[in-house]
């Protein structure tokens, strides 16, 4: 009998929270389900140095996911692995292939465009038999130096099939004890999705191009996983990554009632993201009754004029996000939110009005604030303005997409001197610094043995720290 193919699945993406990355784990799992005698194993660099656990699995097939910011770093570490294992096939996924297909690397044996959970077991059969590709959905690869693109595939009917998540595949170190900063406590956390995609169509984002519509798990579904978590795993706080989470009141409700029935309501905790005119008392009523502790916003911008143009929405507005911060605070939520700096149309008045802003949420009581410099993503209408501009090169990937490169912000206008942005842009992050001073003073005054566990993970957060001081 044959040994099993070894696959691995790799994410070398920056990930100093420690929160699985969910796409990768998906396609894991898909690998383990649907492909006969394989040995599947997911590899990232939360715990593991990603190279050495590579070279030591020695895997016959190796695939990616990557956003744009680290497509650069995948093709660096693709180029080093197939120097020393010339056999291996090497595949790409993930969001920015999927929304930039003409930027594949030859580097890369295959491409897969879209959802892969279904094209990548049917790409692994097709590899271990050596049979034809050109029928695999989705697939793009080279052929004769010239690039090829296969029918693209469908988008899952039904993404019920693709949970609950196989948490066997994930390292352990995702199960032990950390710092908990949006319910300012150490324990078990961890990250899931109850739906994918977002209704709405923000001009700097790009989840339309990867989802093209909302789907929604069924409570059932997202019950057994959320039970998994509970009682095998000892979760106690769950981040819910949907894009939007509160898009159905009645769903939550229905939510509600079956944790309820489970003897589970209460017993987690829970952060989500939220959009500032999903936001009223009966949404923050049901919030509360779900035991969400934190709610993420995307404020963008403090002007209201920049604010309508980048979110592509005339509804809301600066009153509303003030609004929404005081509702929330008002119902004793953690308030989280993202800020951005360097918007096309973007003058330093309208950014000495994200200064204030900042101001205002202290103010408010937020919890957190950061501030980052927009950057294009493909497939979205910032992306085409860059590209208008002669702002995307070859050299985007290696140091200019970085939302911190204050030196190069590749949407800031002509007229705004880049002297006075980089002064804005760090007296912001200078404002925000308070949020984080304010997480680590609080928890240690409600919880001093904190200062233990940040010893016990000092190698962790000394890098966390760097990185901060870095942006």
């Amino acid at each position: 009998m044959d040994a099993p193919l070894r696959i691995a699945i790799v994410s070398i993406a920056d990930n100093d929270f420690r929160y699985p990355i969910i796409g990768p784990t998906i396609i894991a799992k898909s690998v383990k389900d649907n492909c006969k005698e394989v040995k599947v194993r997911l590899i990232d660099n939360t715990f593991e140095e990603v190279y050495k656990e590579v070279k030591k699995f020695n895997p016959e097939i190796i695939g990616f996911s990557t956003f744009t910011q680290s497509y650069q770093r995948a093709i660096d570490f693709a180029k080093t692995i197939k120097n020393e294992i010339p056999n291996i096939k090497l595949i790409i996924g993930g969001p920015h292939i999927t929304t930039l297909p003409e930027s594949f690397n030859p580097i890369f044996d295959f491409g897969i465009i879209g959802e892969g959970q279904n094209s990548f077991p049917e790409l692994i059969e097709t590899i271990r038999k050596n049979k034809s590709v050109s029928k695999i959905k989705g697939l793009i690869y080279f052929k004769n130096k010239k690039l090829m693109k296969n029918k693209l595939s469908e988008e899952l009917g039904d993404i019920n099939e693709i949970f609950p998540l196989e948490y066997t595949l994930l390292n352990k170190g995702y199960f032990k004890k950390k710092f908990i900063p949006e319910i300012f406590k150490f324990g078990i956390q961890m990250g899931m999705m109850t739906s994918i995609g977002c209704p709405f169509n923000c001009r700097f984002c790009s989840i339309k191009a990867c989802w093209k519509k909302m789907r929604f798990r069924k409570i059932s579904n997202v019950l057994e996983e959320i039970k998994n978590l509970y009682y095998d795993y000892k979760v106690r706080h769950i981040d819910l990554f949907d894009d939007l989470f509160t898009i159905n009141k009645n769903r939550l409700i229905e939510f509600r009632e079956e944790l309820k029935k489970e003897g589970l309501l209460g017993k987690i905790s829970f952060s989500c993201q939220a959009r500032v005119n999903t936001i009223d008392e009966e949404m923050l009523t049901v919030l509360k009754s779900l035991n969400i502790k934190t709610i993420v916003f995307g404020f963008e911008s403090g002007s209201d004029r920049v604010l309508k143009y980048i979110k592509k929405d005339s509804s809301l507005s600066l009153e509303l996000n003030k609004k929404a911060i005081l509702l929330c605070k008002k119902h004793r939520f953690n308030v989280y939110g993202g800020l951005m700096i360097g918007i096309p149309g973007e003058k330093i008045e309208d950014m000495d009005k994200t200064i204030e802003f900042i101001d205002f949420a202290k103010k408010a009581g937020v919890s957190r604030i950061w501030l980052q410099i927009l950057i294009p993503c493909p497939a979205t209408e910032i992306w085409e303005l860059a590209k208008s501009r002669g702002k995307i090169n070859e050299d985007f990937y290696k140091d200019t997409s970085s939302t911190y490169n204050k030196e190069k912000p590749l949407l800031l206008d002509p007229d705004v001197p880049l002297e006075e942005f980089i002064k804005k842009y760090k007296l912001a992050k200078k404002k925000c610094q308070y949020f984080v001073y304010k997480t680590i003073l609080k928890t240690i005054l409600y919880n001093p043995i904190a200062i233990l566990y940040f010893l016990k993970d000092s190698p962790l957060y000394l890098k966390r720290f760097f990185n901060f001081i870095k942006q």
